[in-house]
C-alpha cells in the first residue's frame, strides 16, 4: 500500500505554533530564521518573510530603546525563591491547631495570593514581573501588608519588595521609589510608572506579533515544501532554527532554568542584540 503522506512531507503541526520565547530568545530565533529564508520559494514565503522582518525590526527597536541588556537571570531566580518562601511560610499555618484566628487569616491570604499555585514562577521575564506586581498591588490594595509581615516576618516581606523592584529595574519596566529600601518597611517595588507600564505592554504586544509572524512564515515554508518534493531540503533548512530552539528549551527546562527554558538559545543562535538581517528573496 502506498503511504498516504510522502516521506519528504513536513508536518505543519510542528512549526505553525512557534516555541514559547522571551523577548531576547524571540529576537534571536527571528534573526536566525531570517538568515536562512529560501530563495525563489514563491510569493507566499517572500511576503511572510518580509512580514517577519518588519515585526522583528519593530521588536528589536523597542528592545534596544528599553536598554534591557542586563542578564536578569540571577534576579529572576531570587524573586522566584522569595515568592516560594512566602507561599510555604503561609501554608505552614494550615497544620497549627492553636491560634485559630491566625490560621484562618494565613489560609485566606494564601488563597488570595496563590489560588493558582506557583505556576506563575515558570513564566517568562515580563510575564513573571507582571504577576509579581499584581500580587504586590493586591497586598497593598487590600490592606494586607501588616498582616503578611506578622505572619512571615518583616525581613522576608522587605526582601521580596526589594527583589521585585530590582527585577523591574533590570527589565527596564519599573522605577525605584527614591525613599524605598529593603529596610524601610514601605512597598518598595510596588511603584511602576505609567509610561513604563505602557512600554511594557507595547513590548509584549510586539513579541506576540513576532510569534504570529513566525507561525505564518513557517506555514508558508511548509506549503512550499508540499508543492514539490525537491523543495523539502530547502524547507527543512529554513525551519531548522525552530527545531534548534525547541531542543535548547527542553534542555534548559530539564536543568531547571528559572524561565522554564523559554529564554534558552542554541549554541549557534544570533545574539539578541545583533542587527536584524533583511532576507534576500531573489
Amino acid at each position: 500500500m502506498m503511504p498516504l503522506v510522502p516521506a519528504t512531507a513536513i508536518d505543519p503541526a510542528l512549526y505553525v505554533t512557534p516555541p514559547r520565547v522571551t523577548v531576547r530568545s524571540g529576537l534571536s530565533l527571528s534573526k536566525m530564521l531570517l538568515r536562512v529564508v529560501p530563495k525563489d520559494a514563491g510569493p507566499g514565503v517572500a511576503v511572510s518573510a518580509k512580514a517577519l522582518w518588519i515585526a522583528t525590526c519593530e521588536l528589536d527597536e523597542k528592545w534596544k530603546a528599553s536598554n534591557r541588556t542586563r542578564d536578569v537571570r540571577p534576579l529572576d531566580v531570587r524573586l522566584e525563591r522569595l515568592w516560594s518562601v512566602v507561599e510555604s511560610s503561609l501554608a505552614r499555618y494550615a497544620v497549627l491547631r492553636a491560634h485559630k484566628a491566625m490560621r484562618q487569616f494565613a489560609g485566606a491570604l494564601h488563597e488570595e495570593l496563590f489560588c493558582d499555585g506557583l505556576g506563575f514562577l515558570e513564566l517568562g521575564d515580563l510575564e513573571l514581573h507582571a504577576e509579581s506586581a499584581r500580587r504586590i498591588q493586591l497586598i497593598e490594595d487590600d490592606g494586607l501588608l501588616d498582616g503578611l509581615r506578622d505572619l512571615v516576618g518583616p525581613e522576608l516581606v522587605d526582601e521580596l519588595h526589594a527583589a521585585h523592584r530590582e527585577y523591574g529595574e533590570a527589565l527596564g519596566i519599573a522605577e525605584a521609589s527614591p525613599d524605598s529600601s529593603p529596610d524601610s518597611g514601605t512597598e518598595a517595588g510596588a511603584e511602576t510608572s505609567p509610561d513604563a507600564l505602557v512600554a511594557d505592554k507595547q513590548l509584549l504586544e510586539s513579541l506576540r506579533t513576532v510569534r504570529r509572524a513566525i507561525g505564518s512564515y513557517a506555514l508558508q515554508v511548509v506549503a512550499f515544501a508540499g508543492v514539490d518534493p525537491s523543495h523539502a531540503a530547502a524547507a527543512r533548512q529554513a525551519l531548522a532554527p525552530i527545531d534548534q530552539f525547541r531542543a535548547a528549551s527542553r534542555r534548559a527546562a530539564a536543568r531547571g532554568d528559572g524561565d522554564g527554558g523559554d529564554g534558552a538559545l542554541p549554541e549557534n543562535a544570533p545574539d539578541p542584540d545583533d542587527a536584524v538581517p533583511e532576507p534576500s528573496l531573489e
